[in-house]
């Protein structure tokens, strides 16, 4: 296996313009039209300007990572401002995330010289359709009022009309009709526009009819899910032309960040509004489109030219976060995609430390080394904060996560759970945990009906006042309680047949290994074709952290030693706020900075992963590790 190592330099951005400090009552207008451009002007390189300044027209501004690209942005709203070619309530500016568009709204602030109050349509493509379906709910047969579901409480209500229409969901997951309905929103799909092909690949045909049921069920609850937000605003300006014309004569200047992130549904929204005007700016980069497993089209950026005839395309290629080496190297790994719009990135700054491409035998090996550079890193007086550690899926942070704690080096995991700490891992080793120690009710009492067996909450009473009548454990009153008639048939059935399968699970720890019966119980309970049955797009990231258990528990002789182990691991949480490696994966660390930075598993296999190695996934994989080395 590889491992990339890259040390990334200090190089800060152009300084920010210092503030005055003095109290403005001002219009945010009025204070920007008071400020003389070039105060602003000045902090920018060449290209930057050239982006800041070109006002007139369909603009494309392709920026590299760590190029700029939100100063181009908010200066560029900051003059337009200042020219007094717009109000602030005639710029449309979307951003991807509420943190950026906080962010740019601070920028923007710092620029003209006070708070920004005056910017309604700044914000992300959720917020600002919600807002522009609150203003016309009852065009789209909904109120004011409407609530927006969340993704539990679409599951429910995917859930009842599954029982309502008498379909099996255990063989088709509401989960997985919820994902099929999102990608349909995503593209811009109504239920009538769903291809037939796509409707059977659930529950025999009956996807569309289903999509079409939630939608009314949608409407007569007064709600909307996040893909109505814009899907409803699509149907909103196509059947009231009226009603577009109003937001196409409102917005005389529309900017949109990573428009590479954009999926048909947020590209159809801003195809429609912009052909009110052709003020229209889009920042992003062909190089970063690494989202398409959730919808992103990179066409959209790649086709540009063609939707706005006559469009300008401004380069960003000056570097201020990555030294030259980290560049080169990154610019060279890019270059073998095909279907880009190029541009080579370059910086001002030395050359830097070399890439470091080092050759270990395994997982296990890597974690050692890196344990090895970061703990040299600490002696040279670099902080565990500077630190991160890149792996591509979150089963091979494992390794990371076990040799960090042997070391002593507090890490935190940016964007979800310790391995350890995470719902299937920890459902797996809580039936290791009952099969050794049946008096761990705790344990018994979390996987007793992980898969649903019938042992439902009235279950769980029965067995817990039995259990405190004779003072017994759950494992114990639940041997009781089958052989009295107390339960219903089915569920007396089912917990008969967890108890006995324990049972045959410890009769097995002396005469099979550990592993061996590991795997057994995850499959005899039911527990692994759970997840295979799962449809959802965090199914099989959940399969591979199950696989990578597995395979580690060979590192110990016996199913006891390997959960001690567990234990001790769960006991070393750290507290937040203190000094820790940052431990990731490639698609959480977009946008983040870090000083000395490794990329373990660069193999063919691991990124991209396997179940993923197309032409397509092997050109994201390139993208992912080369914005990792450009930020």
């Amino acid at each position: 296996m590889a491992k990339i190592r890259a040390t990334a330099a200090e190089a800060p951005y152009p300084a920010d313009e210092p503030d005055t400090g003095q109290p403005e009552t001002l219009p945010l207008s009025q204070r920007a039209m008071r400020r003389r451009p070039a105060e602003y002007l000045d902090a920018l390189n060449a290209e930057q300007r050239d982006a800041v300044e070109s006002l007139d027209g369909p603009l494309l501004v392709l920026a590299g990572a760590g190029t700029g690209k939100t100063r181009v942005l908010t200066t560029r709203i900051a003059h337009i401002l200042s020219l007094g070619h717009a109000w602030p309530s005639q710029i449309l500016a979307v951003t991807f995330t509420n943190k950026a568009a906080r962010e740019m709204k601070l920028r923007v602030s710092d620029l003209i010289g006070g708070a920004v109050e005056g910017m309604p349509w700044l914000g992300t493509f959720h917020a600002i359709g919600v807002k522009i379906l609150r203003r016309h709910a009852e065009l789209v047969d909904l109120k004011p009022s409407f609530t927006v579901l969340d993704t539990d409480d679409q599951i429910r209500l995917l859930k009842q009309l599954l029982a309502a229409e008498n379909i099996d969901e255990k063989r088709w997951p509401a989960r997985m009709l919820a994902a099929m309905i999102d990608g349909w929103k995503n593209r811009g799909l109504t239920p009538k526009r769903v291809p037939d092909g796509e409707s059977f690949a659930f529950a025999n045909g009956k996807a569309r009819d289903l999509y079409a049921l939630y939608q009314r069920r949608l409407k007569e609850l007064n709600a909307a899910d996040f893909g109505d937000l814009l899907l409803e605003n699509l149907r909103l300006f196509q059947e009231h032309p009226d009603v577009l014309k109003q937001y196409q004569e409102r917005f005389r200047y529309m900017l949109v960040d990573e428009y590479q992130d954009t999926n048909v549904a947020q590209y159809l929204w801003l195809r429609l509004l912009a052909q009110g005007s052709d003020n229209v700016c889009c920042v992003g980069d062909d190089d970063q489109s690494i989202y398409g497993w959730r919808g992103a089209e990179v066409d959209n950026i790649l086709r540009f030219e063609t939707d706005f005839p006559g469009a300008k395309i401004i380069r960003l290629e000056r570097n201020y976060r990555s030294t030259g080496h980290i560049l080169g190297a990154a610019s060279g790994l890019i270059a073998h995609n095909q279907g880009r719009l190029g541009k080579t990135l370059h910086t001002d700054d030395d050359d830097g430390e070399k890439v470091v491409v080092e050759g270990c035998w395994d997982d296990e090996e890597e974690a050692r080394v890196i344990g090895e550079d970061i703990e040299q890193l600490q002696r040279q007086g670099h902080t565990l904060n500077e630190i991160a550690i890149l792996v591509r899926a979150s089963f091979q942070m494992r390794a990371f996560e076990d040799r960090f704690i042997t070391l002593g080096l507090d890490y935190r995991v940016i964007g979800g759970p310790r391995f350890y700490e995470r719902q299937e891992i920890r459902d797996a080793t809580a039936y290791f945990e009952v099969t050794l120690n049946p008096a761990n009710d705790l344990k018994f009492e979390r996987i007793v009906n992980v898969p649903r067996r019938g042992l439902g909450e009235a279950t769980l009473k029965s067995l817990h006042q039995l259990a405190r009548a004779r003072g017994v454990p759950l494992t114990q009153a639940a041997r009781l309680i089958v052989e009295t008639e107390e339960l219903k048939p089915k569920p007396r059935k089912a917990l008969a047949d967890l108890i006995a399968a324990f049972d045959r699970w410890r009769a097995l720890i002396d005469g099979m290994s550990h592993t061996e019966l590991a795997e057994l119980i995850l499959d005899e309970s039911g527990y692994t074709a759970m997840w295979q049955a799962d449809r959802s797009p965090q199914a099989q990231s959940k399969l591979e952290n199950l696989k990578e258990l597995i395979r580690f528990m060979d590192e110990f002789d016996t199913l006891a030693g390997f959960m001690e182990h567990v234990s001790l691991v769960m006991d070393a949480a750290t507290e937040e706020g203190t000094d820790r490696i940052n431990l990731m994966t490639l698609h959480s660390a977009k946008g983040s900075n870090s000083t000395a930075c490794s990329c373990p598993a660069g193999t063919k296999g691991s990124c991209p992963i396997s179940a993923a190695s197309t032409t397509q996934a092997v050109r994201a994989s390139r993208k992912s590790a080369g914005w990792r080395m450009w930020g």
